[in-house]
């Protein structure tokens, strides 16, 4: 994910010429959304918040909607990552005045629309997965997450897998790994939830009891 931010702000580096630096407002934003995520995937709401205010001030003094629209789905996507859901307008708000089609496919790949996400259209770490979903191939989709390097969008590809498909004990206990392998407190705490519920729902008591009792513990 954060190769993706970076590869979109470099876009504006090449259209302004290799030998120029990264334009002001364009780098306050990548540094202030930056601390955002570290914050919001480690617990630190309130601390993270005031960093994508900043943020999206930087994008929206710029009159840039497309990069505002991205930050959103950045946004909504970290939410995906945590298991949580977030509210959309903004982003229909923004692409209704300036619409995008990569904006929209990935729109639609956080929301589940999985027919209505184009391939191509999607970072390329994903396509492999989205062909998965859209087949309803639960394992072959957890293989694709597995392969995924970064971390970051392994756990956003394991939320949407979770919330709009059918899962199994293996990809909670993989996203459990992929958090807490990067100190991520929020989803670690959130797929750990997931887990106990699983086990509750699957009728293995002592499971649900020993990863209650994991969470009560971390969370101390």
């Amino acid at each position: 994910m954060r190769k993706y931010l970076i590869l979109i702000l470099l876009v504006f580096i090449c259209a302004c010429g290799s030998t120029q630096q990264l334009p002001d407002l364009k780098d306050t934003a990548f540094r202030n959304f930056e601390s955002y995520k570290t914050n919001f995937l480690n617990g630190r709401e309130g601390v993270s918040e005031p960093h994508f205010n900043k943020a999206k001030q930087a994008l929206s003094d710029g009159n840039d909607l497309y990069l505002l629209a991205k930050i959103y789905l950045t946004k909504y996507a970290l939410h995906t990552a945590v298991l949580e859901d977030f509210d959309n307008s903004e982003f229909v708000r923004i692409n209704q005045l300036q619409p995008s089609e990569s904006n929209f496919a990935y729109y639609n790949f956080l929301n589940g629309n999985f027919a209505a996400a184009e391939d191509n259209l999607l970072p390329s770490n994903y396509r492999g997965f989205i062909k998965a979903a859209r087949d309803k191939d639960l394992a072959k989709a957890v293989g694709e997450i597995k392969s995924i390097s970064d971390p970051l969008s392994r756990l956003i590809a394991s939320g949407i897998l979770v919330k709009y498909m059918s899962y199994d004990e293996k990809i909670l206990q993989s996203a459990i790994n992929t958090s807490a392998g990067n100190g991520w407190r929020r989803p670690l705490w959130a797929y750990l939830t997931k887990l106990h519920k699983y086990y509750l729902d699957s009728g293995e008591t002592v499971k649900a009891k020993s990863t209650k009792e994991r969470l009560d513990l971390l969370k101390k």
